[in-house]
Order: C-alpha cells, then structure tokens, then sequence
C-alpha cells in the first residue's frame, strides 16, 4: 500500500459527496487527500444521487452509524433545506444548503458555504471585495450565495443577470434592506465594474460556450477580475476569453478551495 494510504475497513468513517452528475466534483481529492496526511481513518465517496432518490438517500443517511454527513452540488442545494432537521442563519437565508452534518443520533444539520468559499477564493486571488461592483451571471443556488455574501463583505454594486425572470426577483428581494445597489440584466458595458461572474453552467461540456461575449469582456476596465464557480472544465471558455485580454482569472477550484476549512470544520472531520 503507498505511504500514507490508509486501508479502508468497516471501522471506516465515511463522508459522501453527492450531486448528479457527480464527475465535475473536486472536494473527493481535497478531503481525500487531507484524510491520508492526517493518517485519519476517513474517507470521501462521491455518488451520483439523483433528484428523485434525494429523500430516500436523506434517509438512509440517518440510519448509517459510521457517516459523519455529506456535501452536496446541483441539483440538491434547495431541496435539501426541507429535508435536514436544522439549518444554519446563512442556509435559511438563502433557503440551500450545501452540507450536511449527522449527529450521533441521527439528526441532520445543514449550513451552505457556496459564497463564503467563492469570496474566500477570489479574495486569495488579489481581489478586495469591500466597495467593488460586480456582475453576475446566475441567480441558482450558487449565485445567491455569491450575492448573499457579496453584501455581507462590503460589496458596492451588484448587476444580476438570469435567463430566469423570477430567479432574479427572488435574489432582488432577498438583498432587499442591505447596503448595496442592484441591478437588474446584463449591463450593455461593464466599465463600471471590477469583476464578472459566471455562476451559471454554460461553459460545462454539456453547455459549452459563455454568458459574457468576448466584446463585453473588453469593456472591464484594467486590472479587472473574471470568476468562474465551474470546475469541469477549469479553464472554460469565458476565461479563456478574459486571459486573452488579460483580466486577472479565478477558476472554479478556487471556490472549492476557499470553502473546504469551512466544511470540514461543519462536519468535524
């Protein structure tokens, strides 16, 4: 066995990563990895739980003595509130939860970590959050994240775009109250902006291509940032686009980065 691999037994703690599909997921590697370095008797298993098992896998989770909980992706994020026991403030405003805590009796905690880790990430990048303006392409679970602690840390302005009317609504009342100034759709220029964001899935294999034309990119101002939460393909084609024109880039590997000390820390592991 290679130095530092632990043999996997039935004393095993086991953690899942759960989404469908599954294969994009890199928090496997990451928990997987620190697991080995610690010599912990731990592990990751990523599984392809569809929406329709949800409930049943919820389930079975209560009942598994030797899970410590599970992180989870698309398509779950919002689902899974109605399905955990309790949440934490940030996953009851934003009604998601990203992981999930069990306790020795079975008992299920969520919290949601999307936008802290995006933040965490893009600020290790060189960006300063507080009194930017930014644009954001998605107002899914991941985009309300983004947005919710966009405010939180200071943010200045916030332009939303969605190919779903309601989502961006939604987003709009939930930031309602809070310092910053939002707009609604895709500005025609973004020379008042210092980052664009993509937190949508149009750049994935099975949704090739970019929210932000080339030709809008251009109009960032020098020194700006382009962020993407995808993380299969890193380099997807809105930040090739924007490293031709060399905007600083952040993948999406640094969102997972930037959140995984927060959800080990959630689970306890």
């Amino acid at each position: 066995m290679p130095a530092g691999q632990r043999l996997v037994t039935g004393r095993t703690r086991v953690v899942f990563m759960i989404g469908s599909p599954i294969a994009q997921a890199r928090a496997p590697y990451l928990f997987n990895a620190y697991f080995a370095q610690h010599d912990a008797d731990r592990i990751m298993v990523p599984v392809d739980v569809s929406a329709r098992a949800l409930p049943d896998f919820a389930a079975m989770i209560r009942d598994a003595a030797n899970c410590d909980g599970f992180v989870s992706t698309l398509p779950h994020k919002r689902r899974l509130l109605d399905l955990v026991d309790d949440a934490s403030p940030t996953a009851k405003a934003l009604a998601s939860v990203n992981v999930v805590r069990r306790s020795a009796d079975g008992r299920l905690s969520g919290d949601m970590s999307d936008g802290a880790g995006f933040w965490n990430g893009v600020s290790r990048a060189g960006f300063e959050v507080e009194g930017s303006s930014v644009v954001l392409a998605g107002a899914g679970a991941a985009g309300v994240a983004i947005a919710h602690e966009f405010a939180e840390r200071g943010g200045r302005r916030l332009a939303i775009w969605s190919r779903e009317e309601q989502e961006i609504e939604a987003l709009v009342r939930m930031l309602a109250g809070k310092e910053l100034v939002v707009e609604r759709g895709m500005p025609a220029s973004l020379d008042r902006f210092s980052m664009a964001i993509n937190a949508t899935p149009i750049g994935m294999a099975h949704a090739p291509g970019s929210v932000f034309p080339r030709a809008l990119l251009a109009t960032l101002p020098a020194g700006s940032f382009a962020a993407d939460a995808i993380t299969d393909p890193l380099e997807t084609q809105f930040l090739r686009d924007a490293s031709a024109l060399q905007l600083g880039t952040v993948n999406g590997q640094a969102m997972t980065l930037g959140q995984f000390e927060l959800l080990r820390a959630f689970l306890r592991v």
